[in-house]
């Protein structure tokens, strides 16, 4: 078989082999062969190849069209066929039937039970923080780790400190009976004489004993004449009740042409309400510090610190470290709690 392969190709089969006996003697000493019949294919045809002829330079688009023709030709010049493409189903993943075996499999595997996440609980916030909010004072001011009273207290802002020198001027804008207290009280603390201290504004009852000026006018000529005096002056402005005075304060606080400004604050006024006051009565000029009456008196002392004006007294004390110590400490109680009656009320 293997000679049959060798000499007609790996394609020939064997059909029939005889084996022929010839010559001989009774049998004896004859010559034995054997005759194959072989069934050999015929060749496959080789399929034409085209040639590739020279490509020249083209000199446009119908050259170009013209050199693709030629490269397809056949050798006899005749145009190779195209057949039919695949004619078997094809396979989208867009196709809905395509959808519908996913989801098949996906129900027969079946939708793993979601793990269980154990959310850890929030940690129990800073006592402390806790009662200071309570009391009004401003989340700006509770920042920063460990919290304690005194980290709480270096962040107040500090007050101005008052002109004390010749023919310096501070006004102080309030109430009647306020505005006159704070502003006796300042001139005491500044050793000032009474005749220092100028009174004007919206008044009405008892005199204080202070040097009057009716109007703008005559507060404009004492400001004059407070520029050449050896001491600084204090004009007290008081605010009536509606809103013509207030705008009537902002122009005596005009004509003053005062060194610094001062707002006598009730603590136990709403937040919102006080600054709107204020941004009333100190018009362009604004108010520089404020002087707070019943501190002492409201469960949320702190609510003043958020006014945006610092702090220059407290209840007729400088508002130093120590006296912010006390009106909180007293608020906060023994136990360092705010009391549970005690609201916000600022904003």
């Amino acid at each position: 078989m293997a000679q049959v392969r060798d000499e007609l190709g790996p394609g020939a089969r064997i059909i029939s082999a005889e084996r022929v006996r010839s010559g001989g003697v009774a049998g004896f000493f004859a010559r034995e062969r054997f005759e194959l019949t072989v069934d050999v294919p015929e060749p496959p045809a080789a399929r034409p190849r085209a040639r590739r002829a020279p490509m020249a330079p083209a000199a446009g688009i119908e050259a170009l069209l013209d050199a693709a023709d030629a490269s397809d030709a056949l050798p006899d010049g005749s145009t190779a066929e195209v057949g039919p493409g695949p004619t078997g189903p094809t396979v989208s993943t867009g196709d809905p039937s395509f959808a519908a075996i996913l989801d098949q499999m996906r129900s027969m595997a079946g939708t793993p039970e979601p793990a269980d996440i154990e959310i850890p609980a929030p940690a129990p916030e800073d006592p402390l923080r806790v009662a200071l909010r309570t009391l009004g004072v401003p989340d700006r001011l509770l920042g920063g780790e460990p919290l304690t009273l005194p980290s709480v207290l270096a962040r107040v802002p500090a007050a101005p400190v008052a002109p004390r020198g010749a023919g310096q001027v501070i006004a102080v804008v309030g109430t009647q009976e306020d505005v006159d207290a704070v502003a006796l009280l300042l001139a005491e603390r500044l050793r000032l004489e009474r005749s220092a201290v100028v009174a004007t504004g919206a008044r009405a009852g008892r005199s204080t004993g202070l040097a009057r000026a009716a109007g703008a006018h005559e507060l404009s000529t004492w400001r004059e004449r407070a520029t050449l005096a050896p001491h600084p002056g204090i004009v007290a402005i008081a605010v009536g009740p509606d809103p013509a005075d207030r705008a009537d304060a902002a122009a005596l606080l005009r004509a003053a042409r005062a060194d610094q400004v001062w707002a006598v604050v009730d603590a136990r006024t709403k937040t919102v309400d006080a600054a709107t006051w204020m941004a009333q009565v100190g018009g362009e000029g604004g108010v520089d510090a404020v002087a707070v009456r019943g501190l002492f008196d409201t469960a949320q002392p702190g609510t003043v610190l958020d006014l945006g004006v610092p702090v220059a007294w407290v209840d007729g004390v400088p508002a130093t470290t120590v006296a912010w110590a006390a009106a909180l400490g007293q608020a906060l109680g023994p136990a360092g709690e705010a009391p549970r009656g005690a609201r916000g009320i600022a904003g």
